[in-house]
């Protein structure tokens, strides 16, 4: 299996792979990285493109819900995340007649990713084991699959697993 770099243009791997360079919990105990993911990493905007690139509406957007990491052995950890694309297209009101009328939800719906991938803090490569896309109405689920099984470099990962 080949080993590739991480490139910006992925859609669905940013999601975690940021992710697992960073700390993780003592042996069997996960531990919730999520607000430290989103102030020292660029997730967030690698979700606000993939966004761009997938979701519908004009007042879509996404989130970064949770990402978890647990040790798995003296040199692995597993890393698991979850983001939600939302789609969302409302209808402004209008004035009529000096009242307000309409204004409404035209359709609102969250897309939901699961991902799972496991580093190896030696080499720094993640390998992706799973992703999965709940209520895909937007056809992510064979992007997602493509995903699983590809490598990682995650760059510098020792520095951010000091002390683990």
């Amino acid at each position: 299996m080949a080993v590739r770099v991480l490139l910006p243009a992925l859609a669905l791997a940013p999601l975690f792979v940021l992710a697992a360079a960073l700390p993780a919990a003592a042996p069997a105990a996960a531990k919730d990285i999520t607000a430290q993911v989103t102030a020292d990493t660029d997730l967030g905007q690698r979700l606000t493109a993939v966004c761009r690139m997938y979701c519908l509406g004009n007042r879509a957007r996404s989130t970064l819900n949770q990402v978890t990491v647990v040790r798995a052995g003296p040199t692995a950890f597993h890393v698991s995340g979850r983001a939600t694309l939302i789609n969302h297209q409302t209808v402004e009101p209008t004035i009529l007649f000096g009242a307000e009328i309409g204004g409404f939800d035209l359709f609102l719906y969250t897309v939901t990713i699961d991902a799972t991938g496991t580093l190896d803090t030696p080499t720094c490569n993640l390998n992706v084991d799973s992703v999965r896309v709940l209520d895909d109405r937007l056809g992510l689920t064979d992007v997602a699959r493509r995903e699983e099984g590809k490598v990682y470099l995650v760059p510098n990962c020792q520095r951010l697993l000091v002390g683990l």
